[in-house]
């Protein structure tokens, strides 16, 4: 948990220069539940641990991965292109740990040229026609470059990186809340080819709405306690149409915007540590 421990103290750091103090919804007035900061344990300087996928249509492909270095959080990115050149470059993750929303990476490669790495997230479609939801804006030696990308790497193959698949199923469960749903915390494929996603309302209590008809009608809305919790759940959040404040709810918030620059929400990562699931009321059910 080496690698996680990290990123929790980066996180925290940020948190306290920010020193926010607002832990209400931006939207409803509600606190925000808790949920899972669930990077994958790392050993020392992994180049496998948890990190981006990039792929390029400029003829390369790549990885961004959180290291260890000697205690201190960072991120190697390499870099692969059709020639059979090669970047290898070893970052900073820039401070306050997402700030506007934006994952940001600065250092040098092998050469001590300068790099700079911008995340995005937001649908991209990379080359070979698969939208993914992340862009990703460099700047090596001076020269541009951009790719698309996904998170990957370690035990978990994360749910957001299929938003724009859910996200219409997502807004159907929604709108069955109305004002009463607070946020997202998991969407998934379920047995039988239909979509199930896991809301939490203002009052904590987690719910699945699950569809039918190939995802073009809601079958049914139950609530969930501690028992149906899911590997995963809750890493990250996701709130639809707004980007609260840092800090708020005890989560770090990174935008998502379309490609036409509009808001789409939010994810939310956990800040505090608090558990492996959104929080569930275990007298509801």
């Amino acid at each position: 948990m080496v690698l996680r421990t990290l990123l929790l103290a980066l996180v925290g750091s940020s948190l306290a220069a920010c020193a926010t103090t607002t832990v209400t919804d931006s939207r409803n007035g509600g606190s925000l539940a808790t949920a899972a900061f669930n990077y994958a344990p790392s050993g020392r300087a992994p180049v496998t641990g948890a990190g981006y996928e990039l792929v390029s249509d400029d003829g390369w492909t790549g990885r961004l991965a959180y290291v260890d270095d000697e205690g201190d959080a960072r991120a190697r990115l390499t870099m692969a292109f059709d020639d059979g050149h090669a970047v290898t470059a070893d970052l900073d993750i820039a401070m306050p740990y997402l700030e506007g929303g934006v994952r940001r990476f600065h250092g040098s490669d092998s050469d001590g040229r300068p790099v700079a790495v911008e995340l995005h997230a937001g649908p991209c479609r990379e080359p070979g026609g698969a939208t993914l939801i992340y862009s990703a804006r460099l700047m090596v030696a001076g020269q541009p470059a951009s790719a698309c990308g996904r998170e990957a790497g370690g035990d978990l193959d994360r749910w957001s990186n299929y938003l724009m698949t859910y996200l219409p199923v997502i807004d159907m469960c929604l709108a069955e809340f109305r004002d009463r749903a607070q946020h997202v915390s998991y969407a998934y494929t379920m047995s039988g080819g239909e979509t199930g996603v896991r809301l939490v309302d203002i009052d904590a209590r987690t719910w699945e709405c699950a569809t039918r008809e190939g995802g073009d009608a809601i079958n049914s809305v139950r609530p969930l306690d501690a028992a149906d919790g899911m590997y995963g759940e809750g890493d990250p959040i996701f709130v639809r149409g707004a980007l609260p404040g840092f800090g708020e709810g005890c989560y770090v918030y990174e935008v998502v915007r379309d490609t036409d620059h509009s808001l789409i929400g939010a994810f939310g990562f956990d800040a505090c540590d608090t558990g492996d699931i959104a929080s569930l009321d275990s007298g509801v059910g």
